[in-house]
């Protein structure tokens, strides 16, 4: 029982500091989206994909992620349907990642983009993450809390503390070292 109820708070935790990384990312195109003139800033540009990649990073590192998805697929038929709900989310994000990616490199190439379209695009993404955290969380976990035993709990637990503490975002450094953003790094969290 403990360390169920253990794991829901790791687990809680992080779809919180999910959402608040998802939350900065929209202010973020708020504020642009407001100020947007003719041209698309490179700053601005920049803070977006170091937004976004922090965020994609984080949420395909989360514990829910990493070990209750996997022991859910490998037990339980009861959530085949919500994991397969999951998976169509998580293709979508990485379409929607990609197509940014490729705008912004559009840009960065020197090529005139749409500014409104890359925004929207983007603010596609955070709504298809925000999605997923409400599907886990009203779906996926109160499911996994039924199919997992004791047991299976007290390894998911295990596995909390040895990773230490709940991973946090990342420090700020320029997304433009990693450009294009695309094809390594996406192709690695498509499920």
């Amino acid at each position: 029982m403990l360390t169920t109820t253990y794991s829901f708070v790791v687990l809680s935790s992080e779809q919180q500091n999910a959402r608040r990384l998802l939350r900065k990312l929209e202010h973020r195109l708020r504020k642009g989206a407001l100020t947007e003139s003719v041209e698309i800033d490179t700053a601005w540009l920049d803070a977006v994909f170091n937004d976004i990649m922090q965020i994609d990073k984080y949420c395909h590192e989360r514990k829910v992620e990493q070990y209750v998805i996997p022991m859910l697929r490998r037990l339980s038929d009861d959530v085949h349907a919500i994991l397969i709900k999951l998976d169509a989310i998580s293709a979508d994000t990485v379409r929607l990642l990609r197509s940014a990616c490729e705008q912004a490199q559009r840009f960065l190439d020197g090529m005139r983009i749409d500014a409104a379209a890359l925004v929207s695009t983007v603010a596609m993404y955070c709504t298809q993450m925000q999605e997923r955290l409400m599907l886990e969380e009203a779906e996926l976990l109160p499911a996994a809390r039924l199919s997992l035993s004791s047991e299976e709990w007290f390894r998911i637990a295990a596995h909390l503390l040895s990773d230490g503490k709940p991973r946090h975002a990342p420090a700020r450094s320029s997304a433009f070292s990693s450009f294009p953003c695309g094809q390594r790094q996406l192709m690695r969290y498509a499920h």
